[in-house]
């Protein structure tokens, strides 16, 4: 038996989101006897804190300025810079497969694996940028997408080439959800009693944060229990972290809304929400929606995207439509309120996580494509 496959998975390592979550465990599932996994990283961020949590000693990579798909005609010189700096590291390193999960590493990684000659995995996490896609696709051994919704938003020349492949999923550990319950209102300082609806993304624009101020606003309005709290969890970006700060301290909620910031391990704080409230637009492949489903945890979410593709709306969860803070506040109410119906609903969504979303399907698709590229 030869050596393994070794597969580099390069981040620039600035930022922690779904994307990082979904490949290293990838990553982590592989067999390192016959596909092993170089995680590197450009440069020290929040990515190294969690690699350093999860046992995993990342690579140190060249800084590089990535190119970008626009304007095209800006993009010699970083393309040329980006091959010098990298071409050299993938010969240094070996590697047989680059297999790149978010944009800036697409462009920079994808000129240096062509000119390596060291096959290319373009995996495309969010909506395609635009036309200008197959320009810099055209040379990937194999472009994957994580949703129909991903892979409709390619041009077609990239579309026809693209295959969906659905992240990977485990059902997390059980959590007791009273006690994980009483750990967000402890950290929020909150007394009494009463449900904790939570938002759990980066505080980004499209993930609309503001809106969720709204929703709660109008939730605790539609008569839920003055104890009723609602947690901000995920890195708190300028400046729509401090547009929603500012909203919140004019707001008739108080502390009741508060930005927590991101938490790892995450799952003892997802048991203790007895509902998910997530309007962010344009979600490839939601994966704290899928999270919530392995963890009975009811959800409304906005009707688009790639969240169809997670969610039957009236069966397994209700769909809202697209900034609308009125319906999505009406929604959670009735969840909140109908116990039974809402059971049903969490029961569906768990089943539908546990078909679609498996790591073991995951894996042996992905194992399959790397052992095309070394044929």
């Amino acid at each position: 038996m030869g050596r393994p496959l070794r597969i580099l998975f390069p981040y620039v390592g600035d930022t922690v989101g779904g994307s990082h979550v979904s490949s290293l465990t990838l990553a982590k599932a592989l067999d390192p006897m016959r596909h092993e996994v170089v995680v590197g990283v450009h440069e020290h961020g929040l990515l190294t804190d969690y690699l350093a949590r999860e046992g995993i000693e990342p690579q140190p990579l060249p800084r590089v300025h990535p190119p970008k798909l626009r304007p095209r005609w800006r993009q010699p010189l970083r393309i040329r810079a980006a091959a010098a700096a990298l071409v050299p590291t993938l010969r240094a390193l070996k590697i047989d497969v680059v297999h790149t999960h978010d944009q800036r590493m697409h462009l920079a990684w994808g000129v240096a694996a062509r000119a390596a000659r060291v096959p290319h995995v373009w995996h495309q996490r969010t909506p395609s940028p635009g036309r200008d896609l197959p320009v810099f696709t055209r040379d990937a051994a194999h472009l994957i997408a994580v949703s129909r919704f991903v892979r409709k938003s390619f041009a077609p020349a990239a579309r026809a080439e693209a295959e969906v492949v659905y992240n990977p999923f485990t059902a997390p550990p059980e959590h007791d959800a009273a006690a994980s319950r009483s750990l967000i209102r402890t950290e929020m300082g909150a007394t009494g009693d009463g449900p904790v609806v939570g938002f759990v993304s980066n505080l980004t624009d499209r993930k609309r944060p503001l809106l969720f101020v709204e929703i709660a606003e109008r939730m605790a309005g539609a008569g839920l229990p003055a104890g009723a709290v609602f947690p901000m969890f995920g890195e708190a970006r300028p400046p729509l972290a401090d547009a929603v700060a500012a909203r919140v301290a004019v707001g008739p909620l108080g502390d009741r809304v508060q930005i927590m910031g991101p938490r790892f391990p995450f799952a003892p704080y997802l048991a203790g929400l007895d509902l998910l409230i997530a309007p962010a637009r344009h979600e490839a492949l939601g994966r704290t929606l899928i999270e919530a489903a392995f963890a009975g945890v009811p959800v409304v979410a906005t009707d688009e995207g790639g969240t169809p593709e997670i969610f039957d709306h009236g069966r397994s969860a209700l769909l809202a439509p697209p900034d609308d803070a009125g319906a999505f506040a009406e929604a959670g109410v009735r969840l909140l309120s109908e116990p039974d119906r809402t059971a049903a609903m969490t029961a569906a969504a768990r089943a539908d996580a546990e078909s679609r979303f498996s790591l073991a399907t995951h894996l042996a698709r992905m194992e399959e494509i790397y052992d095309g590229l070394s044929r």
